[in-house]
C-alpha cells in the first residue's frame, strides 16, 4: 500500500464531533423550546377558558330558560293551552331577558367603562335549531344571533340575526361537529369581517371567544359516550364496553324521536312473537272500533302476512312498516288515532320493542347517531368576546425568555463542542499512523497509547489484530500449499479413471463421477480382458479426502493386477481384501462390485463386496440383481471368503445394466430427506429408450431438483451399459 494514496483530512473528527454535538443539542433544544411555549400557551388558554366559563356559568340557567321559552312560543306550544299560558310564557321570557341583560351589564359594562386594560368586549347568545334546517345547509343549523349591548346589556341583532362572521365559522361549526358539553375556546380576528359588521367590534382587534353550550335539558348521556370512546378496552371493562356498545345507539335514536325528529331504525322480525308484537302495536294506533269484524280481521291478516313476507328478506325498517300501515289504512278506509305524529309513533314503538327485547339496529354509525342526538339536544350557545391582546403579551414575553435561554445554552454547547474533540484527536492520529504501518505489511509494529479509555482499548485491539494477521498470513500460505497438493492429488486421481469408454458394437456406455471434495473416494472402471470379455468395476471407499483417494488408487492398482491373472471374480476380491486388511488403517474399507461381461453371449458373471445392488432395466421394469458380501479390508480372509460368492445374470438386447454408489440414493434435501431408491428407479424408467449418457443426465437433473441448494454430502458415481 502506497502512502501517497491515503486521503487527506478536510473535515476531521473534531469538526464532525462538534457538528454532531451542536446539531443534536440544537434539535433537542428546539423541541424543548416548542414544548415549553406550547405548554405555556395551553396554560394561558386554560386560564382564559376557566375565566370565561365562570362568567358564563353565572347566567347559563337564565339563558337556557330564555331559549326554551322562545322556542316554545315560536313553535306554538303555549297556544294549545289558551291565551293565558302564552301570556305567562311571554312574561317568563321577558324576565329571563332582563336577568341576562342586567348580568352582562354588570360584568361587561364595567369592563367597557375602563379606558385601559379592558379584557371583555361583548357577550352574545345564539339560538341553534336543527329541526328546520334547509336542505342546502345539511351540516349547518338554522341559527339566530343576538348580542348584549356593552353598557346597558340590552339585546340587539344585526340585520336578520341569521349570520355572524366570527361566531359561525368558529364556535357554531365546532359544536355542530363535536360532542362537547363543556365550554369551548376559539380565536378570531375582526379584520376578516365584512364592512357592514365592523361596528360590532372596536379597533379591529384579535379576539378570544369563550362559549358555553346550552341544552333543552343537559343529559349525562354525552359525557358517558365520550368516556366510553376514550377508555382503552381491556379485560376488566370488556363486559361493560359491550353493553354500552349495544345501548348507546338505541338511546340516541330515542332522544332524536323524543324531540319530534324522524329517524329510521331497523327491526328484526324473524320471530313470530316479534311480528305479532308489531302487528298489535300498529293495530292499537288504528281506530278499529265500530269497524265490521270481517274488515277488521282482513286488515289484521293482510298487515301480518305482508310483514311476514318482508321479514324474510332481513331486518325491516320502521319507515317501511309505517308505509305499509298507512297504505292499508287507506285500502280498508280505517282512520288512525289523531294528534299523534310519526315521530311519536316511532318513539312509542321503540320503547315497546326495547322493553320486550326485540333486536333493533340502525344503518347509521353510533358516532353519527350521537352527533344527530347532540344537535337536537343543543338549544343554543352563550358566549363572550375577550381581547386577545390583553392575554398574549405575557405569552410572548415568556416565549422570548425561553428563546433567549435556549440560544445562550446553544452558544455554550458550541464552544464546548469545538474544544472537546482536541483531547482525543492526538490519540486517534497515533492510532491511524500505526494502522498505516499495518497496512504496509509491517505486522511487528506495535501501537503504544497510554490510558484506559476506548482509544487505549482500540490500540490494544489493533496490536492483537496485527499478531492475528501475521498468523493468518502464515496460515494462508500453508492453505495455498495444501490446496496445490490437493489439486495435484485430484489430477492424479482423475488420471486413474478411464479416459475413454470402450467403443464396442452392440454396446453403449455412459458414466458419471462427481467427488464431494477435491479428492474423492469413488472409483469406476471398464477393463478390456480380451476374448470379447469386458471387466466392469465400481467401488466406494469410506470417508472423503486424500486418505480415501489413496485407498481408491491402491484398490484400482490391485484390481488391474489381479484381473489380468484370473477371471474368478471371488478370487480377485479375496486377494484385494487380504492386501487392504493388512496394509490400510482400520477406518478405511471399500465396497465394490466387479463383473465380467461376455460381449457375445451377454452373460454377466459378478461378485459384490457389500456394494449397492446393481439393477437391470428391461422392457419398462427394473430387476434388482442380488448383491451381498462384506466390504474389502474389514474382515479376515476366512470370513470374507465365506460371505462372498459368484453370481450370473444374462442380459438381453435392449437391457440397461445400471451400477452406482450410495451417493446417488442418499442425496439429501435441506430437511435431511433422502432421494431414495424409489425416486432413482422412477428417474431411470423415465429415461428408458434414451442413450445411457442421456439417461444419466435425466437422473442427475432429478437429483439436483430434489436437493436444491443443499451442498453435496457424498461422492456420486454411475455406470450404465445398454445392450443394443
Amino acid at each position: 500500500m502506497k502512502t501517497s494514496r491515503i486521503r487527506k483530512i478536510f473535515f476531521g473528527i473534531r469538526f464532525k464531533f462538534a457538528m454532531v454535538i451542536i446539531l443534536s443539542i440544537t434539535f433537542s433544544s428546539v423541541l424543548l423550546l416548542f414544548a415549553l411555549i406550547n405548554q405555556h400557551e395551553k396554560t394561558m388558554k386554560d386560564a382564559i377558558k376557566r375565566q370565561g366559563e365562570t362568567i358564563l356559568q353565572g347566567i347559563s340557567g337564565q339563558a337556557e330558560i330564555y331559549l326554551r321559552l322562545r322556542r316554545s312560543i315560536a313553535s306554538g306550544a303555549y297556544r294549545t293551552q289558551g291565551a293565558r299560558s302564552t301570556a305567562e310564557g311571554a312574561v317568563q321570557i321577558d324576565q329571563a331577558r332582563k336577568a341576562m341583560s342586567s348580568y352582562f351589564a354588570s360584568v361587561v359594562g364595567q369592563e367597557a367603562k375602563k379606558e385601559k386594560g379592558r379584557i371583555l368586549d361583548i357577550a352574545f347568545i345564539a339560538d341553534i335549531d336543527w329541526s328546520d334546517t334547509p336542505r342546502g345547509r345539511r351540516n349547518k343549523p338554522l341559527a339566530y344571533y343576538q348580542y348584549f349591548h356593552r353598557l346597558s346589556g340590552a339585546l340587539f341583532t344585526q340585520k336578520s340575526g341569521r349570520y355572524d362572521p366570527l361566531i359561525e365559522p368558529t364556535i357554531v361549526d365546532y359544536f355542530s361537529t363535536t360532542i362537547d358539553t363543556d365550554a369551548h375556546i376559539d380565536f378570531a380576528t375582526s379584520s376578516d369581517v365584512q364592512e357592514e359588521y365592523r361596528y360590532l367590534f372596536r379597533e379591529n382587534p384579535d379576539f378570544v371567544i369563550v362559549a358555553l353550550p346550552l341544552f333543552r335539558e343537559k343529559p349525562a348521556l354525552y359525557d358517558e359516550y365520550n368516556r366510553y370512546k376514550n377508555t382503552p378496552l381491556d379485560r376488566r371493562n370488556i363486559e361493560t364496553h359491550l353493553k354500552q356498545q349495544e345501548m348507546f345507539p338505541l338511546q340516541f335514536i330515542s332522544r332524536i324521536l323524543a324531540h319530534g325528529s324522524l329517524i329510521d331504525y331497523q327491526i328484526d322480525l324473524s320471530h313470530k312473537t316479534h311480528r305479532r308484537l308489531i302487528t298489535n302495536y300498529f293495530l292499537s294506533r288504528s281506530l278499529l272500533s265500530g269497524i265490521n269484524y270481517t274488515i277488521r280481521a282482513n286488515f289484521k291478516n293482510d298487515f301480518d302476512s305482508r310483514i311476514t313476507t318482508r321479514a324474510q328478506k332481513g331486518p325491516v325498517p320502521i319507515s317501511d312498516i309505517e308505509s305499509l300501515w298507512k297504505s292499508l289504512l287507506n285500502r280498508y278506509r280505517v282512520k288512525r288515532i289523531p294528534d299523534i305524529s310519526d315521530a311519536e309513533t316511532r318513539y312509542a314503538c321503540l320503547s315497546l320493542l326495547r322493553k320486550r327485547g326485540v333486536p333493533i339496529a340502525s344503518s347509521q354509525s353510533t358516532d353519527q347517531l350521537a352527533l344527530l342526538s347532540f344537535r337536537h339536544d343543543l338549544a343554543g350557545i352563550v358566549g363572550l368576546f375577550l381581547y386577545r391582546k390583553e392575554f398574549f403579551p405575557e405569552i410572548m414575553r415568556s416565549a422570548n425568555e425561553i428563546i433567549n435561554l435556549t440560544v445562550s445554552i446553544l452558544v455554550r454547547i458550541a464552544f464546548i463542542a469545538i474544544l472537546f474533540p482536541a483531547f482525543i484527536i492526538r490519540s486517534i492520529r497515533r492510532l491511524s499512523d500505526g494502522a498505516i504501518e499495518i497496512g504496509k505489511g509491517r505486522f511487528d509494529n506495535k501501537i503504544e497509547i497510554k490510558g484506559s479509555d476506548e482509544i487505549g482499548r482500540l490500540a490494544d485491539i489493533f496490536n492483537i489484530m496485527t499478531v492475528n494477521l501475521k498468523k493468518a498470513e502464515e496460515m494462508k500460505i500453508e492453505k495455498l500449499r495444501m490446496e496445490n497438493e490437493l489439486e495435484t492429488a485430484r489430477q492424479i486421481q482423475a488420471a486413474l479413471l478411464p479416459e475413454h469408454l470402450p467403443n464396442i458394437k452392440g454396446h453403449e456406455f455412459g458414466t458419471y463421477y462427481l467427488a464431494q471434495t477435491e479428492s474423492g473416494g469413488d472409483y469406476y472402471d471398464v477393463i478390456s480382458l480380451g476374448d470379447d470379455k469386458l471387466g466392469i468395476a465400481i467401488a466406494d471407499v469410506s470417508g472423503h479426502g486424500v486418505g480415501s483417494g489413496l485407498v481408491m488408487a491402491m484398490t484400482r492398482t490391485l484390481l488391474h493386477i489381479y484381473c489380468m491373472k484370473s477371471t474368478n471374480t471371488k478370487k480377485i476380491f479375496e486377494l484385494i481384501n487380504e492386501y487392504l486388511k493388512n496394509n490400510t488403517a482400520s477406518n478405511y474399507f471399500v465396497t465394490m462390485f466387479y463383473g465380467i461381461l461376455d460381449m457375445r453371449s451377454h452373460l454377466l458373471t459378478y461378485s459384490s463386496a457389500g456394494h449397492s445392488p446393481s439393477m437391470v432395466l428391461r422392457k419398462g421394469s427394473i430387476i434388482d440383481l442380488a448383491a451381498g458380501g462384506i466390504a474389502l479390508g474389514v474382515a479376515s480372509s476366512e470370513m470374507f471368503s465365506r460371505n462372498t460368492d459368484i453370481k450370473e445374470f444374462r442380459l438381453q438386447p435392449g437391457d440397461y445394466f445400471i451400477q452406482y454408489t450410495d451417493g446417488v440414493d442418499e442425496s439429501m434435501d435441506s430437511q435431511g430427506n433422502e432421494y431414495g431408491i424409489e425416486r432413482f428407479k422412477k428417474a431411470l424408467l423415465q429415461g428408458a429408450g434414451k442413450t445411457p449418457a442421456k439417461m444419466i443426465e435425466g437422473v442427475i437433473s432429478d437429483i439436483r431438483a430434489f436437493t436444491g441448494s443443499t451442498l453435496q454430502h457424498d461422492d456420486i458415481t454411475m455406470i450404465i451399459c445398454k445392450i443394443t
